[in-house]
């Protein structure tokens, strides 16, 4: 076919139907028809069928890019075609160069694969667009018409325009509807009228008119006492009120030292009523108030302090009132900007770890931190629970393990990946949400510490020299890694803690092995693929191997032992469990919380 489509005859029909066939009678205002006779390079005219036209425009007859092109399929019959451009909604609509601009464009035109044909000029074809928004032009010059330009300076005077000047016979004079004189000196006197002694009305009773008892009733405005009963919608007053500060009698309302005696009590039935009335619960020693609705409890304030993190670190706490002085103690420790924290009543930036912050500022509280181990620019800070006593303090929670749960048995994929695990809402130190810091992979560290919680009492916490460029360094890989603490450090976590007297395999990812001779070596005998095996503990047993270990203790513990166990073996992966023996505590399952410190 490409050697067949080698020479078009190509019109551009104008927007008003310059082409007579059905597809172009119908040609949608802002579209441009085209139509043409495509013939082979034998001089007949093609195959009838459908053809893939691709159109271009250029504003020179020989650039290099054209400034608008779409393609189009359409159908010759008899060598005639015929298509729109700029109507398809899924395609490009028309450039504006067809309109905005008087110099010639260029019109180029292929068929499928061939190369573009010779390139024809564009006439004022398209320039007819401009017809359609001739309704809504912005300018339009006239002929006959007197424009700005056309008139001189001063050339129309005033008596030719009609002007309504505002209260005044002339531009700029005195206002004719002004107030009269008198009443423009009276308005002077409006400056003094807060101290005036006196004033005379018109239709109106003074206070001089009124009889003594009636002068009486009034209450003054300034302070005092008024004696005799009070009565008003809502409100009874019986003995003796003195007003301290404002007293709405329409609304009902009392307020600084004026109480509403006869109102307190139990509290009757709260409605429309009864708005606005107090209540003392004397059992409860509380105030409540009538809403119209239900009756609200009252606070005193001097009893609520406010929370340290909302208040300026440094600032004393006070209450819910805004008052310093009502008993609340310590000071705020809130800090603005992202990364600071408040220190020792200052605030101030993030530090690389727990033991960074202990050694600058010297002994803050024990208690959640931000830290940024790399430094500025680098990973985002984090929270991190900072242990600042315990052991000479300075540690950083890294972990936290729940031993009755599945999260970090030994074939977790946490131990294996940097990704934090709930970074946001474990940090602190509770028994409720497990952690995988963000410091796992990122803090290094000289030392490490373990904390086992089996409840509040038994709290047992050991520590072990160890370094290494961060946790996931050391368990990442799987590989052994042993140390040599001893049995007694590692019962030492445990409250009574149950080991067996032989094979003693401690360190990092222990797992079993064949040959007593070759301690490295790990076993997979596929009859014992499910004998225990810890991420960081000691594995022992109770014959002279460590084939089937049947003891542990340690963190990030999985597999079986011989022998039932209390509680289920298989749902502990932190703490002690032991069986097959005779040691004490045996056979025992103590799952524990597990605290993972770094220093």
């Amino acid at each position: 076919m490409a050697k067949l489509r080698r020479s078009a005859l190509v019109f551009l029909a104008s927007l008003t139907g310059a082409w007579s066939g059905a597809a172009l009678a119908t040609t949608p205002l802002g579209a441009l028809p085209i139509q043409g006779v495509l013939r082979t390079t034998a001089g007949g005219a093609v195959a009838d069928g459908p053809y893939a036209v691709t159109v271009r425009l250029y504003d020179q007859q020989n650039a290099a890019s054209p400034f608008w092109y779409d393609t189009f399929t359409t159908t010759v019959q008899g060598g005639l075609f015929a298509f729109t451009i700029g109507d398809n909604p899924a395609g490009k609509a028309l450039p504006p160069e067809l309109t905005t601009t008087g110099a010639v464009l260029w019109f180029g035109l292929s068929v499928g694969s061939d190369a573009e044909l010779p390139r024809s000029a564009i006439g004022w074809v398209p320039r007819a667009f401009w017809a359609n928004i001739a309704g809504t032009a912005n300018s339009v010059s006239c002929t006959g018409c007197l424009g700005g330009d056309q008139i001189a300076g001063g050339a129309i005077s005033a008596d030719k325009i009609s002007f309504n000047y505002a209260g005044s016979a002339s531009p700029g004079g005195p206002a004719t509807s002004a107030l009269t004189a008198s009443s423009a000196d009276v308005a002077a006197s409006a400056l003094t009228a807060a101290t005036a002694s006196s004033l005379n009305c018109t239709a109106c009773v003074a206070l001089a008119e009124l009889a003594s008892d009636a002068k009486a009733a009034f209450l003054p405005i300034t302070g005092g006492t008024v004696t005799g009963a009070i009565t008003a919608p809502g409100l009874t007053v019986n003995g003796i009120a003195t007003l301290t500060s404002v007293l709405d009698v329409t609304g009902a309302t009392v307020m600084g030292g004026l109480f509403r005696f006869g109102v307190f009590g139990a509290g009757g039935p709260c409605n429309a009523s009864t708005n606005g009335e107090f209540s003392w619960d004397a059992t409860a020693h509380r105030f409540s108030l009538c809403d119209g609705t239900s009756y609200r409890k009252l606070p005193f304030c001097s009893e609520q302090c406010q929370d340290p993190s909302k208040v300026t670190c440094g600032a004393a706490i006070p209450d819910i009132c805004g008052d310093t002085t009502s008993g609340c103690t310590g000071t705020g420790t809130y800090c603005p900007g992202a990364g600071a924290q408040c220190l020792g009543g200052t605030c101030s930036v993030q530090y690389t770890s727990c033991q960074a912050l202990k050694t600058a500022v010297g002994n803050p509280p024990t208690g959640p931190y931000q830290i940024d181990p790399d430094g500025p620019g680098g990973n985002a800070p984090f929270m991190a629970y900072c242990d600042m006593t315990n052991n000479d303090g300075g540690w950083t929670l890294v972990m936290k393990i729940n031993g009755g749960a599945q999260t970090f048995n030994y074939d977790s994929s946490q131990w294996t990946t940097a990704t934090p695990y709930q970074q946001d809402t474990g940090y602190n130190w509770d028994q409720t949400t497990e952690l995988k810091s963000a410091a796992y992979g990122t803090l290094p560290f000289s030392a490490m510490r373990v904390t086992m919680w089996l409840n509040a009492n038994s709290v047992q916490t050991v520590a072990f020299p160890q370094g290494a460029p961060s946790l996931l360094q050391l368990f990442g890989q799987g590989a052994y890694q042993p140390t040599y603490f001893g049995r007694s450090a590692w019962q030492g976590l445990i409250q009574g803690g149950s080991l067996l007297p032989n094979c003693n395999r401690e360190g990092f990812n222990v797992r079993p092995y064949s040959n007593p001779s070759s301690a490295g070596q790990v076993y997979n005998d596929a009859f014992n693929t499910g004998v225990l095996r810890v991420r960081f503990g000691i594995l022992t047993n109770q014959e002279n191997d460590c084939i089937t270990p049947d003891a542990v203790i340690g963190v990030g513990i999985a597999g079986v032992a011989c022998g039932p166990l209390p509680q289920g073996l298989s749902n502990t992966s932190a703490g002690n469990m032991a069986a097959c023996g005779s040691t004490p505590n045996n056979p025992s399952n103590e799952p524990a919380w597990a605290y993972v410190f770094v220093r």
